[in-house]
């Protein structure tokens, strides 16, 4: 059986001895960060999470970085949840939902949006990142017609594939031609602020944000800027610069602004026991290991 741990738990001084002498550990975040350069006898360490914002944070890069081989863990369900809360989102928006659902609240029979509503095949999805999420997201919205437009940060095959019709590394590119915006990209050095200052008054389609990635792509000034300015229409939020989103923020009221706790990707207990149980073997077997992190980019 697994169980949650308590993450307000403290190591103690007991606890950390025994980590510093470990050679394998399967440990949280919040406690790696703690020891990210006191574990000598280390030589593989699984994290529980998908994201490194905090161990990036706390890594002093003026010592040499670690030598242990770090995996953390992505669950292949990531993918398929979080391409159904875009979908979902999306057709929310175009049918009206939102707006049909205020409208009970005050017994209203109105149909704003009939006839004159979108469908998918008429609509234009960027996507920025083609990892392994975003490539799904992408592979999902082109099935069920949309064209998919993909931000890639790297020079690679950009050819046409089941997961986009076209992928670019300028990202004006994609900004000028989408109607939705979806952003699925990691917190990096490379990544945060990519959407700050003015950068996305070059969308020319005033398109819906949607943001399943993390939320230091953008300011949250730089989104409600946005939608002062009619860069973008409206704003999908589900990740943020501090969470929780602290009751004060006016993102919870702003109009056209749809907020949801960091919910896009819950991972299951059972999926993170069979992930490391997969990497462990392919540790003692001398396999190669799944999701290594690269220390200087971040993931």
């Amino acid at each position: 059986q697994v169980k949650r741990w308590d993450k307000s738990i403290k190591l103690s001084e007991e606890g950390k001895e025994v980590i510093k002498n470990a050679e394998a550990l399967i440990i949280d975040c919040t406690y790696l960060s703690e020891m990210l350069h006191s574990l000598p006898n280390a030589k593989w360490i699984q994290t529980t999470w998908a994201g490194l914002e905090l161990l990036m944070e706390n890594i002093d890069m003026s010592k040499p970085l670690p030598n242990y081989t770090l995996t953390r863990f992505v669950d292949p369900y990531f993918g398929e949840l979080m391409s159904n809360y875009v979908i979902s989102q999306i057709i929310n928006i175009e049918r009206g939902m939102y707006v049909y659902r205020d409208a009970q609240k005050t017994a209203t029979w109105s149909r704003p949006f009939f006839p004159d509503f979108r469908v998918l095949s008429d609509l234009t999805v960027g996507i920025l990142g083609a990892g392994s999420i975003g490539s799904a997201v992408g592979r999902l919205l082109k099935k069920a017609g949309c064209r998919v437009l993909a931000f890639i940060r790297s020079p690679r095959d950009v050819t046409p594939s089941d997961d986009y019709d076209e992928a670019t590394t300028n990202l004006n590119d994609v900004l000028e031609s989408c109607d939705y915006l979806c952003n699925v990209l990691p917190s990096t050095p490379e990544t945060q602020g990519l959407l700050d200052k003015d950068v996305l008054k070059h969308c020319l389609k005033k398109p819906v944000f949607i943001n399943i990635g993390r939320g230091d792509i953008i300011k949250e000034s730089n989104i409600i800027k946005a939608l002062k300015e009619g860069w973008i229409s409206k704003a999908v939020l589900d990740v943020f610069e501090m969470e929780p989103l602290p009751p004060d923020s006016p993102l919870w009221n702003f109009p056209e602004v749809y907020v949801t706790p960091h919910i896009g990707a819950i991972p299951r207990i059972e999926g993170i026991a069979k992930f490391i149980a997969e990497n462990y073997v392919r540790y003692i077997r001398k396999e190669p290991m799944v999701n290594i992190v690269d220390w200087k980019k971040g993931y």
